[in-house]
């Protein structure tokens, strides 16, 4: 393996198509890297323009990034394993695919088979995606670690409804596979819709964000959040499409919404100059 005798990486945030805390209990996820990117020297020096606290990777990202330089050699799989660590002690029981995509970059099938073992790929899309929007709804008052906390207090109390919500969450994921395999079966809208709709069964999302998410339906899109979410006030980025993109600026501007384009399937981890 090459030693990492540069003094410079970047790494990507990201999103999660579909999968959200359903990833944590075994069921698949699909996550994706973005255009926004982390840049940190070995001095320790670091240069983000990924939004902390808004589900889209930040500490996965600074994770990596620090692995990277611990490795000393540019082996991803011993990265991506340092970084989980990290991840672990930070957010208590995470799934791992924020840093694997993170570190692996693309667009990536992600399970966690046992806290041992975790399966993932690469998914080369074959479809040609149109445009994502973020938009932040706020920055959560929870933390990802209690989010997590929450679900498997949930999880807990109502283990067969809860169960049956991630069941359905797996069925959308697998629709999201199918889509990014070229499926004309599948439709982008109908997806982000069905998996808001169960995200907020699990009762991740904020009324606040609700409120946004139904404004954006009303005018004819979709949205959902991604990320871990969030109940008091905001819930972090929230991905928003439109089959008319002439429609967005529209409703940015009718509603004073911080609209932005978001890049997908971004390279990985990567050495800088």
């Amino acid at each position: 393996m090459r030693k990492l005798i540069v003094n410079k990486v970047s790494t990507p945030g990201k999103i999660i198509l579909s999968g959200e805390h359903a990833v944590v209990y075994g069921y698949p996820a699909i996550a994706t890297a973005i255009n926004l990117r982390l840049t940190a020297t070995r001095a320790g020096k670091i240069e983000s323009d990924i939004p902390i606290g808004a589900g889209m990777g930040s500490s996965a990202a600074f994770a990596v990034a620090i692995s990277a330089f611990k490795v000393g050699e540019l082996n991803f799989e011993k990265i991506n394993n340092h970084a989980y660590k990290l991840e672990k002690d930070l957010h208590g029981n995470p799934s791992g695919v924020d840093n694997t995509i993170v570190t692996y970059g693309g667009f990536l099938w992600y399970r966690k088979e046992t806290e041992d073992f975790k399966t993932f790929k690469q998914i080369e899309s074959k479809a040609k995606l149109p445009k994502l929007f973020l938009l932040n709804s706020g920055k959560p008052q929870e933390s990802t670690k209690e989010m997590v906390s929450f679900v498997a207090g949930l999880y807990k109390r109502k283990k067969k409804a809860t169960e049956e919500i991630f069941r359905q969450i797996e069925g959308v994921t697998k629709g999201f596979l199918r889509l990014l395999l070229d499926d004309d079966n599948f439709e982008l809208g109908e997806l982000i819709k069905n998996n808001e709709k169960l995200l907020e069964r699990l009762g991740v999302v904020s009324d606040n964000t609700k409120q946004i998410i139904k404004i954006i339906e009303k005018e004819g899109g979709s949205a959902k959040i991604s990320g871990a979410g969030g109940i008091k006030d905001g819930s972090g980025m929230v991905i928003v499409y439109h089959k008319d993109i002439k429609k967005i600026s529209l409703i940015a501007k009718k509603y004073n919404f911080g609209l932005s384009p978001v890049k997908l399937g971004e390279e990985g981890l990567r050495i800088e100059k």
